[in-house]
């Protein structure tokens, strides 16, 4: 390339750059939020306006950034706050959760309890029941005040002296619980 072709070059991009962004532009709209129109000024150098529509694309972006910036801290705080809720139900959840495991200690030492008491209840009845059958043997084999005494020596030990008489005038006191 020779002097003369660059000197081509240079005035063809001023005439031809121009006359296309004319043209391309001429029905275009700017986008919402644009703070000026592109410059198509004749007094301005093609670089000129090049710039200035670079630098409202450039606010336009930084604008964009921080409404993107502001969306983005809403959604942290929605999430922080559904975090929050999230946690509160766990905690209460395992509060719950507690409570009714201490419940089921509770009622699982009672049922221990309650077998003891109806295991020794059942063996106390068993007791009784072997008693009652001895005494009715006893009375059956007894014919007179001498059966009757040797009834009272041998199967009634816990009785008091007192009772030794016949059973029929005066009946051992019995516990009502």
């Amino acid at each position: 390339m020779g002097p003369k072709a660059a000197h081509e070059i240079q005035i063809a991009i001023p005439i031809i750059k121009p006359t296309l962004e004319k043209v391309h532009l001429v029905g275009q709209t700017l986008p919402p939020g644009f703070p000026a129109p592109f410059l198509f000024a004749d007094g301005l150098s093609s670089v000129e306006t090049l710039l200035t529509n670079i630098q409202g694309l450039l606010k336009v972006a930084v604008d964009n950034a921080r409404v993107q910036e502001k969306q983005i801290q809403q959604e942290k705080k929605e999430l922080k706050m559904e975090l929050c809720r999230e946690r509160e139900l766990r905690e209460n959840l395992e509060r719950q959760l507690t409570a009714e495991l201490q419940s089921r200690a509770t009622i699982q030492k009672r049922l221990k309890k309650e077998k003891k008491a109806k295991r020794k209840l059942q063996e106390a009845l068993e007791f009784e029941s072997k008693r009652r059958e001895q005494v009715e043997q006893a009375l059956k084999q007894a014919t007179a005040g001498d059966g009757l005494r040797m009834l009272n020596d041998a199967c009634i030990p816990d009785m008091e002296p007192e009772h030794n008489g016949s059973q029929h005038d005066s009946p051992p006191m019995q516990g009502n619980g």
